[in-house]
């Protein structure tokens, strides 16, 4: 019989390449990338088996040493050809991360050894008793009645790699799940055509062309892989993550979070910047491997890296932390540059750490601002039961639960006059009391807000209430010239600000001069444009302008005065500091300044008698005093009733 050669040379120069191509490139370590170079060999070596089968019938004398080359031809064709589908599906179950399913089920892995061994014990009593196939002197190959248990026991394996898919297909994208289909119709394709046309040696191509495939779709890691960082991308990451959870397989994952990396980026620029993370990413690898910690590099963005490992590795993974941490600890030369980074570090182990994604993707995103702000390698299970931890961990939902029910309340914080000397306004607080975690500072929740973008939300409803509350109550009969109203950064920047703001002022009935709202330094210079315009237009109506906590920041004196700012509150480090002559002189000089400029002033933070008795000596009529004193001294925030309560006593 006269065979058709150039399907089995093809498969050998496409096996031959994509086997140099993992050598060349490294990529043999990792579970999936070293089951995959398996398939390669074993593809290879029964494509060379089958060639020089073909090579030894067409060729080759009739003799006995050619009648035993060709058997040996066969074996190795039967052997490696039937160990590829048993190895496919390990790979399976490794590339839509199930192996840990697979590992706990024993049966399972019983009936993949016992169906593994059969061709090999076949094969073997083949010599003794040709009852697989046998090689007749005239160079003739003869099929067996045996031959039938390598179909069935190839057919057990695709029946099975089959159902794994079909079973997990939701922890798999489609695409992924098209190309390990892939493999099944082209391979019984191939093999119908050899089983119908023996001398078309067609089977071992269809294999090399389902192995390439797998290549440049699956095993091609250069496509997720950022150029300018040196990591897999993070909508990888974020896919590992989700599978992760899907499948609740084990995995041990580590996360750096370089805290500075804004402050870096604008010191070394973007291209720098770059090069920088690229020295990062290649220096956590190496120490990975070092410490044979099996992990997947990711770079999640905003200066975090996430290692994703399989299998429980702890230990592993806190020797890699522990060398990152003093690396990092250091400073490094970068184009010239020194940069010394801040690092934060935390290792999660699941499932038992996690059992739902958003909330796992919360904490690795925000750890940094959850847990204690120390160099230390931190584990989540040490903190995942402590309460404080377990408010700010929950904070987006806590938030989201309170603006659905309408959690928020408001509180009234009365502010002296030293001028009138009695209580003239208010500053509206917001206070959020949640029925599992009890009261939470503003403090806590509010950057969480601005983080997550709810503050839009809540700055409505802050909004809406206190104009309610001012319209339900004579606030003159109160003594009340105003209530003021903390304007959050994200509020400032809000196109339809004015025109939501006008809009309440006349569902509530209440006069623009009511109204006073309090821009935080931040906030004024987040966008100076767009806050430039939407004060100016609400100055114009009648609503005064305070700048709360002058002092904090870096006090703009150039933003103050653009601005038409009608108070400056001092922040209460202001007061803190009063004892100390030299501030004093500082405060004196600060508020004669601001007095100058035609602003009021007002000193929050005032405490004790002492602190009250000390400006409301200052001449309030003379340039260096100040008009408003607000504190725990005079009173406390209070709930509305109680407000009421206290202004009407205070009358």
């Amino acid at each position: 019989m006269n065979y058709t050669i150039y399907f089995d040379i093809c498969a050998i120069l496409i096996l031959v390449f994509f086997i140099l191509s993992l050598l060349i490139r490294r990529k043999i370590a990792g579970r999936n990338n070293y089951l995959m170079f398996s398939m390669l060999l074993l593809a290879l070596t029964a494509s060379v088996g089958d060639l020089a089968f073909v090579l030894l019938s067409d060729n080759a004398p009739a003799s006995t040493v050619t009648q035993i080359w060709m058997h040996i031809s066969c074996d190795i064709y039967f052997l490696s050809r039937n160990m590829i589908l048993p190895i496919y599906v390990f790979f399976i179950y490794t590339s839509i991360g199930v192996w840990h399913a697979l590992q706990t089920k024993k049966h399972l892995l019983i009936i993949w050894t016992v169906c593994d061994l059969i061709p090999i014990v076949a094969l073997i009593l083949n010599i003794f008793l040709p009852a697989v196939f046998r090689i007749t002197p005239a160079k003739e190959y003869v099929s067996g009645p045996m031959t039938m248990i390598f179909h069935l026991i190839a057919l057990v394996f695709a029946v099975w790699g089959i159902l794994a898919l079909i079973r997990y297909r939701k922890t798999v994208r489609i695409d992924k799940m098209i190309v390990l289909f892939f493999l099944y119709p082209l391979v019984i394709i191939a093999v119908l055509i050899q089983l119908y046309h023996p001398e078309i040696r067609v089977e071992m191509f269809g294999i090399s062309v389902a192995m390439m495939t797998f290549m440049i779709s699956i095993q091609s890691s250069e496509n997720l892989v950022d150029p300018m960082v040196g990591a897999l991308r993070y909508s990888a990451g974020i896919e590992n993550l989700l599978n992760i959870i899907k499948t609740g397989k084990p995995s041990t994952i580590l996360l750096v979070r370089i805290v500075n990396t804004g402050n870096i980026l604008m010191y070394l620029g973007q291209e720098i910047h770059n090069h920088y993370l690229n020295k990062l990413s290649g220096q956590f690898r190496s120490m990975a491997a070092s410490h044979r910690y099996r992990a997947d590099l990711y770079y999640l963005e905003h200066g975090l890296y996430g290692f994703l490992s399989e299998d429980d590795q702890l230990e592993a993974a806190y020797e890699t932390a522990d060398e990152i941490r003093h690396y990092l600890a250091l400073q490094h030369s970068v184009d010239d540059f020194d940069v010394l980074a801040d690092a934060r570090i935390c290792i999660i182990q699941n499932p038992d750490d996690f059992d739902d994604f958003q909330s796992m993707f919360n904490f690795a995103t925000s750890f940094h601002l959850t847990l204690p702000a120390t160099r230390k390698i931190l584990l989540y299970a040490d903190y995942k039961d402590q309460p404080e931890f377990r408010i700010r961990n929950d904070l987006d939902d806590i938030i989201a639960k309170a603006i659905s029910s309408e959690g928020f309340e408001m509180y009234y914080q009365p502010i002296y006059s030293a001028v009138e000397n009695r209580f003239v306004c208010a500053e509206a607080l917001i206070r959020l009391q949640d029925a599992d975690y009890g009261f939470i500072p503003p403090a806590l929740f509010i950057p969480i807000a601005e983080q997550n973008g709810s503050i839009h939300a809540i700055g409505d409803w802050v909004l809406r209430n206190v104009f309610r509350f001012m319209s339900e109550n004579n606030m003159y009969e109160l003594g009340l010239n105003y209530i003021e109203i903390n304007l959050s950064a994200s509020q400032c920047i809000e196109p339809d600000l004015v025109d939501r703001i006008e809009h309440l002022l006349e569902v509530y009935n209440l006069m623009p001069e009511q109204i006073s709202l309090e821009l935080t330094e931040t906030a004024a210079d987040i966008d100076p444009e767009i806050v430039d315009r939407n004060v100016k237009k609400l100055h114009n109506m009648g609503i005064r302008f305070a700048l709360d906590d002058y002092g904090t920041g870096y006090s703009n004196i150039r933003r103050v005065v653009s601005l038409p700012i009608d108070q400056v509150k001092l922040d209460k480090s202001f007061v803190e500091a009063m004892n100390d002559p030299q501030m004093w002189i500082v405060i004196e000089d600060t508020i004669t300044m601001l007095k100058e400029m035609g602003k009021e002033v007002l000193i929050e933070g005032v405490e004790t008698p002492e602190n009250a008795d000390k400006f409301l000596k200052l001449k309030c009529d003379l340039l260096q005093g100040c008009e408003y004193i607000q504190g725990f001294f005079f009173c406390r925030p209070l709930p509305a009733d109680e407000f009421i309560e206290f202004m009407r006593a205070h009358r």
